[in-house]
């Protein structure tokens, strides 16, 4: 998995069933995390961290957040 796949909460997971989209790879330790982010509508967002054992890629977003840029 990498920087913007999109992913699904597995079973047993807190967040069971959500979809979120990697924003981090925090390394190659171990073990391994991945910073993911969930929109929340009208809220933000909510920033979940896992080793990548209770998440399912389920593709690559097309249309990402961008980082706001000084001009």
């Amino acid at each position: 998995m990498k920087v913007n796949d999109v992913v699904q909460f597995t079973e047993g997971h807190k967040w069971a069933g959500v979809f979120g989209i990697i924003e981090e790879d925090k390394g190659e330790g171990h073990p391994r995390r991945y910073m993911i982010g969930v929109p929340i509508p009208q809220s933000g967002t909510a920033y979940i961290f896992d080793d990548g054992s209770h998440i399912e890629r389920i593709g690559e977003a097309v249309l990402v957040p961008g980082e706001e840029q000084d001009e």
